[in-house]
């Protein structure tokens, strides 16, 4: 396994606030335990500051992976205009009430005879496109 640095492909700032807490946690706990085997007695001031970096760890692991990194996606999809993709129903449904308007409001059989087919073509198997031609 090689590990190639791409210059081109930073990793996110989530990531490297892990790593570097994730290191940090590495030395302090060899530390700890260095002085550990040493002294033979556990500095309190030094277990609180491995167990304050286990809790940091465990926050922007947990909270911040599984909380914050969906909900700044999801924001930024919707800043960016890229939505996620729709439901088939829901667009099918959207789409036989636009079929509806071009029909009724627009005047526009044809319009929306060629949105329900369009819709029939790529859910073939929808029951909701399954009676005549949208009409009522």
């Amino acid at each position: 396994m090689s590990l190639n640095f791409d210059p081109s492909d930073p990793p996110g700032p989530l990531t490297v606030v892990r790593a570097i807490l994730g290191g940090a946690l590495v030395v302090a706990t060899l530390l700890l335990l260095v002085l550990f085997f040493e002294s033979g007695h556990l500095d309190p001031r030094f277990v609180a500051l491995v167990g304050a970096l286990w809790l940091f760890w465990g926050v922007f692991h947990d909270v911040l992976g599984f909380i914050v990194q969906p909900l700044a996606g999801l924001l930024g999809d919707q800043l960016t205009g890229t939505a996620p993709p729709a439901v088939p129903h829901r667009e099918i449904l959207a789409g036989i009430r636009l079929a509806e308007i071009y029909r009724t409001h627009q005047r526009d059989p044809a319009k929306s005879a060629a949105l329900l087919a369009r819709l029939r073509a790529k859910y073939p198997d929808a029951p909701e496109l399954q009676h005549g031609d949208g009409a009522a």
